[in-house]
């Protein structure tokens, strides 16, 4: 399970890193622009999940970091993984309705 994880995130997030295709189906941003979530899904076998990102605004990095070290959960459908965002941040209630 954390094998194939890796190999979605590495194949989203890394460019031409696998074979494995992860598309973004959708990202939502904080109200601040702060923070942001992707939600992606592997097309090989549906496989989707989300990330949450905060901007790095030194000067030296300006790029979006992941909230949380490691991997993503796995969830059966986009549904399931907007449903679990949801639960777990709370400020994502501002812009999901």
């Amino acid at each position: 399970m954390f094998d194939q994880l890796k190999k979605a995130l590495a194949a989203f997030f890394l460019p031409g890193g696998q074979p494995d295709t992860v598309a973004v189906a959708r990202t939502v941003y904080a109200p601040d622009g702060k923070r942001r979530v992707r939600f992606f899904c592997r097309e090989e076998d549906g496989i989707c999940g989300y990330r949450e990102e905060y901007f790095d605004d030194k000067l030296l990095e300006m790029n979006w970091l992941p909230v949380k070290e490691g991997t993503a959960e796995k969830y059966p459908d986009l549904d399931s993984a907007t449903a679990a965002a949801l639960a777990e941040l709370p400020w994502l209630h501002l812009v999901l309705h």
